[in-house]
Order: structure tokens, then sequence, then C-alpha cells
């Protein structure tokens, strides 16, 4: 049997998250769930955009820098974060393509900076288009909905 060409089969959950003794076990023929692939994608962007760049010794680049620049209008912030936002998943979570990411004003907290991605999610045999919600809270933290 020959193995699967990666661009045919589901990226899966990730290898820390695969160690972890508390997740169910699954199969390699009938891979992981869809729910369970973008948790685990949630989980990564969280990680990665909560990094900031030089804290990862094996990978410097990894992460965002620190937007407490002043200098920077609120909407010249959020699209130098957007921009980082791409640079970071695109190069760091690869389960993530065709990806564009909107910044939605919060008129309820304008000290928050909220962006949108849209994307497709290779899952199983089939592509599917994905929507996640970030925060950006008042405490500089990434949060994932």
């Amino acid at each position: 049997m020959a193995i699967p060409d990666a661009d045919d089969i589901a990226f899966g959950v990730s290898l820390f998250q695969r160690l972890d003794s508390k997740v169910k076990p699954s199969s390699f023929t009938q891979g992981p769930s869809a729910h369970d692939v973008l948790d685990s994608i949630k989980v990564s962007i969280s990680n990665l955009l909560n990094a900031r760049v030089g804290e990862a010794l094996s990978a410097p680049e990894l992460g965002l820098i620190d937007f407490n620049d002043a200098s920077l209008s609120s909407h010249d912030l959020a699209i130098q974060i957007r921009r980082a936002i791409i640079r970071c998943i695109r190069q760091y979570e690869p389960r993530i393509q065709d990806m564009d990411i909107s910044v939605l004003p919060d008129e309820y907290s304008p000290l928050n900076l909220r962006f949108q991605i849209a994307a497709s999610v290779n899952v199983g045999a089939m592509h599917r288009n994905v929507r996640i919600d970030l925060l950006l809270d008042s405490n500089r933290k990434y949060r994932v909905t």
C-alpha cells in the first residue's frame, strides 16, 4: 500500500497534542475529525501569535514583534499587525491555505483589536473553508475564538 501524498490527506493535530495522554486515540486510516483539526489549528495560532520574535532560539523569526509603538495610529497599528499575522501564519501553520485576514472594528471596546481569518483547511478528503476570530485584548494577548 502506497503512502498517500501529503496534499491528499488531512493535516492532523500537532505532535505535542498527539503526545498528550488525555487525547483520544485515532487511526492513521481514519484520521482526526475535522473538529479536532480545527481546534488544533486554533491552539497553534494562539501559541504562534502570543510568542515574540526572538524568544525561540531554534526559530528566531517565530512570533510577532512587540507593537507597543505609541507613534502609530490605531488604523496603522491594525494594518501592521495584520501583515505580521499573515507572515507568521503562512510561515508556521501549513494547514492554513488561501488565507485572508480582515480587521474588524470593535465599537464596544475600542482598545481591543479584532481580526477575522478566512481560510481553507485540508480536512480529510475535502477542503473546508473556515473563519477564525482573533481578539488582541488590552493586555496585548491574542485570543482565538
